[in-house]
C-alpha cells in the first residue's frame, strides 16, 4: 500500500524533507548532477540521468580510515551527517544494493559505509522521461526495494511506493492508495549473458584499441568500488594518517605486485575484465549482475565504446 502526493503539495514535502537533514538532489547547470541543495526550486528531475551517480555519498573518493599517532593508528569514529538522497533513479538505487553486497553483506562489516548508509535516506524516482539511447536497464533485472521512497508521476500527482519504515514516517499523513506502475523499458537492451565461452574472442580486441585508459568508465560506474590505501605522514614526524582513495582496475598498477609483476598488462586484459566483472564474474558469484544498465560508461566514453553493442552483434 502506497501514498498519494499531489502535485499543488510537491514543493512543501521537498521542504520538510530538507528541514529533516541534509538534502542531495538532481540539480542542473552545465548538465545534471547531484549536489546538496539550497533551494528546492533548483531541484531538476527531468534533466536527464545525473553525470555522476549516488555511491559518492556512500563511498568518497578519498577519506582518512585511522590516525596515526607516535607510529600507532588509532580508528577514527565519527557519525556522519544526516542526509536524505532525493530523485535516484533505479539504476543508481541499484548500484547502492551491489555496494551493500560488498561492504555490508559478510562478516567484515566496513564501518564507515555503513555508518553512512544508516544515516542516509534515498527516495527514489521511477524515470519520468524517456530513458536515454544509451540506457539498457530494462535488461538488467533491476529491483526497487533498496531505497526508502519510490515516486512514480501521474497526470495530477505521484504515486509514493513505500519501502521501509524509515521513509514510511515521512508521508504517514498523506492519503493511501495501492496502485501498480512499471518500471522503465529500454529500446536498448543486453543480450548474452553467459561470456565464458567469448573469454578470448577477438571481438574485445576491436574495442580495447578503441579505449585510451582513462578511467572515466570506472569513476562513472554506480558499482565500482575499487580502492587503494596508503599513509599520509606528517614530514619529520610519526604522526598521520591512513588514507583510503578510489582506484580503478583500468589502472596499469592496480594489478602490480611485489617485484614489478602486473598481472593485467595490457589495455586489452584491463578493459575485458572491466566487463566480464560487471556481467560475468559477479553475477557467477552472487547470482545478480553487478551492471545496472545506466549507460554512462557508454555515454561519457571519449571513444564512445560500446561493449553491449559488441557483445550482443559481434560474439555469435
Amino acid at each position: 500500500m502506497g501514498r498519494v502526493l499531489k502535485k499543488e503539495d510537491y514543493k512543501s514535502f521537498l521542504q520538510k524533507l530538507k528541514k529533516e537533514a541534509e538534502l542531495i538532489a538532481p540539480v542542473t547547470t552545465d548538465m545534471t548532477r547531484f549536489q546538496v541543495v539550497d533551494n528546492v526550486d533548483d531541484i531538476d528531475l527531468n534533466g536527464g540521468n545525473p553525470f555522476f551517480p549516488i555511491k559518492k555519498y556512500f563511498l568518497p573518493n578519498e577519506e582518512p580510515l585511522l590516525i596515526i599517532k607516535n607510529g600507532l593508528t588509532k580508528e577514527i569514529k565519527q557519525k556522519p551527517k544526516k542526509r536524505i538522497i532525493f530523485g535516484a533513479r533505479l539504476c543508481d538505487i541499484n548500484g547502492i544494493a551491489i555496494m551493500d553486497k560488498l561492504f555490508l553483506d559478510h562478516d567484515y562489516i566496513d564501518e564507515k559505509y555503513a555508518r553512512r548508509r544508516d544515516n542516509t535516506i534515498v527516495i527514489g524516482v521511477n524515470c519520468l522521461a524517456p530513458p536515454s539511447e544509451y540506457c539498457f536497464c530494462s535488461s538488467m533485472n533491476l529491483q526497487k526495494d533498496n531505497c526508502d521512497l519510490l515516486l512514480h508521476e501521474r497526470e495530477t500527482d505521484y504515486y509514493i511506493d513505500v519501502l521501509s519504515e524509515k521513509g514510511a514516517k515521512f508521508i504517514k499523513h498523506l492519503p493511501e492508495e495501492e496502485f501498480y506502475y512499471s518500471l522503465p523499458q529500454t529500446e536498448k537492451r543486453l543480450g548474452k549473458k553467459d561470456l565464458w565461452p567469448y573469454f578470448a574472442d577477438k571481438h574485445w580486441e576491436k574495442d580495447s584499441d578503441l579505449c585510451v585508459s582513462c578511467q572515466r568508465c570506472t569513476i562513472l560506474c554506480p558499482t565500482c568500488y575499487c580502492f587503494d590505501m596508503y599513509d599520509k605522514v606528517n614530514p619529520g614526524t610519526k604522526n598521520g594518517e591512513r588514507m583510503r582513495n578510489i582506484d580503478s582496475c583500468h589502472s596499469k598498477d592496480f594489478t602490480e605486485v611485489a617485484g614489478g609483476h602486473v598481472f593485467r598488462d595490457t589495455r586489452l586484459k584491463r578493459y575485458r575484465h572491466r566487463v566480464l566483472h560487471k556481467v560475468q564474474f559477479f553475477e557467477d558469484k552472487f547470482k545478480r549482475s553487478m551492471c545496472t544498465g545506466c549507460g554512462r560508461c557508454i555515454e561519457y566514453c571519449h571513444s564512445k565504446i560500446d561493449f553491449v553493442t559488441t557483445i550482443n552483434e559481434d560474439f555469435k
